[in-house]
């Protein structure tokens, strides 16, 4: 028997496999921006924690690895999202570009997708951190 996976399932996945190119010495600042990012779009609206986290990658390489990260997944073909997202744009550009229902749907699904990649930095699963994979 052939299951599909949900959407949270494939979250999960691209969610672990993004925290895993994190080295030890570069999670302490991941997890702060991952920490970080869910609570600026709530406060503040997806538009502008997107300028935030971009504001903070030009200085801070961890941010724009999130950024990176998040980009990767709003803009995966292979996931699906009901709203076509180019992988060569930015995502600030392309919100700015859409309607209501691209907002509502971007901000929804970015703090999904952040629940699990802050649950997996702070777990410790990065490249060399190991966390639960380091056999013990």
């Amino acid at each position: 028997m052939t299951t599909t996976p949900s959407l949270d399932m494939l979250r999960a996945k691209h969610a672990y496999a993004a925290v895993k190119t994190v080295t030890g010495a570069q999670l302490v600042d991941y997890k702060r921006a991952a920490r970080q990012m869910p609570a600026r779009v709530l406060t503040n609206g997806i538009g502008q924690a997107l300028a935030m986290l971009m504001r903070d990658g030009s200085s801070d390489a961890e941010s724009q690895r999130l950024c990176d990260h998040l980009t990767a997944w709003l803009t995966d073909g292979t996931t699906p999202h009901p709203f076509p997202l180019a992988a060569n744009k930015k995502l600030i550009e392309q919100l700015i570009a859409g309607n209501q229902e691209l907002f509502v749907w971007m901000q929804r699904e970015t703090l999904a997708y952040l629940g699990w990649l802050k649950t997996f930095a702070e777990a410790g699963i990065s490249a060399g951190e190991g966390g639960a994979d380091d056999g013990k």
